[in-house]
This record gives structure tokens, C-alpha cells and sequence, in this order.
């Protein structure tokens, strides 16, 4: 391997593993960074952390201010609503084509797992709650359409809006984790009928819920 795929290579590793971290709250908004104590931690020099720092700031993770430094961004509602807007936009497009193919295998896998959680269970549980944190759901929806580039978008709206969610944590309620598992399943049943309009209301219906619990946190 040359000396350029090496450092190409250790860019990729240390935007990954900072990216994470940020994604996470280890590196908490409005946090500064110090690229020497970011390369001593990570074991690299500080050119594949100032590489990566570059493209953090492109992804809006990273505020840069000149002759002051960087420090983690901070999470505004401007940031949450451009989120979920864009979000809104994209997916319910997307769940429209996806009702157009009827779903597939993983989608009815997802509806019938939902369907038995939430017939058999009328508490919250660790399942139910970990379901609700995370977004299987969104993500298979999007990659049953099987177009990479939009795969490749979808995913960095994803890590933003984890790292909203990690942010608010604790103070998600059970009544949200369970809400957000039955309008999941309305969409997989509006989708796998073949319903476009009703899979598309769905989709909108169901950030415009997220967004609002969001913002109300706030």
C-alpha cells in the first residue's frame, strides 16, 4: 500500500471514530477540540484529524472559527427543523415508490415482528423501547427502492438525526417509543398494500409527530 492510500486510509478511520463519537455525545455539542489530544488519543498525527475535522464541518458536526479553533456544533431547533423538513421531503416520496413494489421480504419480515409486539404486550419493555430508539424501520424502506446514491444520503440524514435523539435521550417517554412502533406499522401495512397516497400520509404523519415531540423537548 502507497504512503497516499495509508493516509487516505487513516482519514477515513479517524473521521469514522470521531464522527461516532459525536453521534453518541462522547464529544458533547459546544465541546472545543484540541487536534493535539485528538491525535495522541487516536494514535495518528494531526493531519488525518485536521483532514477529518474538514469533512465533519462539511457534515455540519464541526463549527470552525477562524484564528479561534473548532469545537463540536451545536444542536439548534433551525438544525431540527431542516432535519425533519428534508427528511419529510425525501421519505414520503420514498414510501410512496416503495408501496408502487408492494414492499419486499425485509419489509414484511419488519410489519410482522411489529404486528406480535404489539398485540402480545400492552407494558413497554426493553424490546419495545430499543425498537423505538432506532431506525430499522426508515432505513429498510429506503434501501428497498435499491439505489445506492440515495442510500448514501439517507444514511448522513441518519447520523443527525441519532445524534439529536442521544442528545435528548432519557427524556424520550414511553408513550413516544410506543406511538413510534404503531405508526411504524401503519406505514409497513400502507406500503405493503401497494397504497401509495395512504404509505406517503403515513411517512408525513409520522415526522410531522417526531418533529413536534422534538421540538417540545426543546
Amino acid at each position: 500500500m502507497d504512503i497516499y492510500n495509508k493516509t487516505k486510509n487513516k482519514k477515513i478511520q479517524v473521521y469514522e471514530t470521531l464522527k461516532q463519537k459525536i453521534i453518541s455525545n462522547e464529544l458533547k455539542p459546544g465541546m472545543p477540540i484540541n487536534e493535539a489530544i485528538l491525535a495522541e488519543n487516536l494514535g495518528v498525527s494531526k493531519t488525518p484529524i485536521r483532514e477529518a475535522l474538514r469533512e465533519l464541518e462539511q457534515n455540519g458536526f464541526v463549527e470552525n472559527f477562524p484564528g479561534r479553533g473548532s469545537i463540536i456544533s451545536n444542536i439548534t431547533q433551525n438544525e431540527i427543523r431542516d432535519i425533519y423538513e428534508i427528511r419529510e421531503i425525501i421519505e414520503s416520496s420514498v414510501a410512496a415508490r416503495a408501496a408502487a413494489r408492494g414492499g419486499n421480504e425485509e419489509l414484511q419480515a419488519l410489519r410482522d415482528e411489529l404486528q406480535v409486539m404489539l398485540a402480545t404486550s400492552e407494558d413497554l419493555d426493553e424490546q419495545s423501547i430499543e425498537w423505538g430508539t432506532r431506525e430499522t424501520t426508515h432505513m429498510a424502506i429506503v434501501s428497498s427502492l435499491e439505489n445506492e446514491s440515495l442510500n448514501k444520503i439517507y444514511s448522513q440524514l441518519m447520523d443527525r438525526t441519532l445524534r439529536i435523539r442521544n442528545f435528548i435521550g432519557e427524556r424520550f417517554t414511553k408513550r413516544r417509543y410506543h406511538d413510534v412502533l404503531r405508526e411504524h406499522l401503519e406505514l409497513l401495512n400502507a406500503i405493503l398494500s401497494g397504497d401509495q397516497q395512504q404509505a406517503s400520509e403515513k411517512m408525513v404523519q409520522h415526522l410531522t409527530q417526531a418533529s413536534k415531540f422534538v421540538n417540545r423537548l426543546w
